[in-house]
């Protein structure tokens, strides 16, 4: 069949718009977060979880299966609030299969080794944060919004992380942890740090910025006030009893 220049004409825009829609898929869909948000709305309390309750609760636990079937088949390229979201359902679930529980630490292999359908794969919670939110995002504030079922973890997020307002949210949810003693105060004029500061330090270091200087910038209290950038902190002891808050 011969190709006239009627022919190229019509079959130009067709082949331009094929290229872009290659050149620029479309961003993955965000997860339906209105299961999560139930749940947190019915049995998060003071930060933790009320677990008890949320094992006893039929229609909670069917909308944190919901959610979690979602996250079963999230797409790799999902955005942060989203990845957020899945990690501290995947916990809670992990927990209330296993209640009662004394602590996460009590479960073999909690982290590195017990596996859960998260982006189409099997995955660890440590590979979650450790080869997908931390080196993706390059953002120290998720280790306060992500939950690892301790008490020492800054507080579960009431409501579920949306992209829109992620930014804010993050912001706050430091704030409110540095507000307490638990993850930042001042001895002997010595500052004390979460033990997050150690374990993430390349995190919260990144640019050449001290662990000190990054946690003034979210002080509410002004607790850092005349402590020098470059002062060595010492690191709380982590307490690794479970977030579990019955109301």
């Amino acid at each position: 069949m011969s190709v006239t220049a009627a022919h190229i004409a019509r079959l130009v825009p067709a082949l331009l718009l094929g290229a872009l829609i290659v050149g620029h898929p479309r961003p993955a869909a965000a997860l339906d977060t209105a299961p999560w948000d139930a749940v947190l709305r019915a049995h998060a309390n003071r930060g933790g979880v009320d677990y008890a309750a949320l094992k006893a609760d039929a229609e909670a636990m069917g909308q944190l299966d919901r959610f979690l079937a979602g996250v079963a088949t999230l797409p790799a390229s999902a955005g942060l609030a989203d990845w957020l979201n899945a990690y501290n359902a995947t916990v809670v679930k992990a927990v209330v299969e296993r209640y009662p529980l004394a602590s996460v630490r009590d479960v073999p292999g909690f982290f590195d080794r017990v596996t859960h359908r998260i982006a189409g794969q099997e995955r660890t919670l440590d590979a979650v944060e450790n080869e997908i939110i931390r080196p993706r995002f390059e953002d120290a504030r998720v280790h306060f919004a992500l939950n690892c079922g301790a008490r020492s973890c800054p507080a579960l997020a009431p409501r579920a992380f949306r992209a829109g307002s992620l930014d804010r949210t993050l912001d706050g949810l430091v704030r409110r942890a540095l507000r307490s003693p638990l993850h930042l105060r001042v001895v002997d004029g010595t500052p004390e740090l979460s033990k997050l500061f150690e374990w993430f330090a390349a995190d919260f270091t990144r640019g050449g910025e001290t662990a000190v200087a990054w946690a003034r910038r979210f002080d509410a209290r002004g607790v850092l006030e005349g402590i020098a950038d470059d002062a060595t902190p010492r690191f709380r002891r982590y307490d690794w009893r479970l977030n579990d808050r019955p109301r």
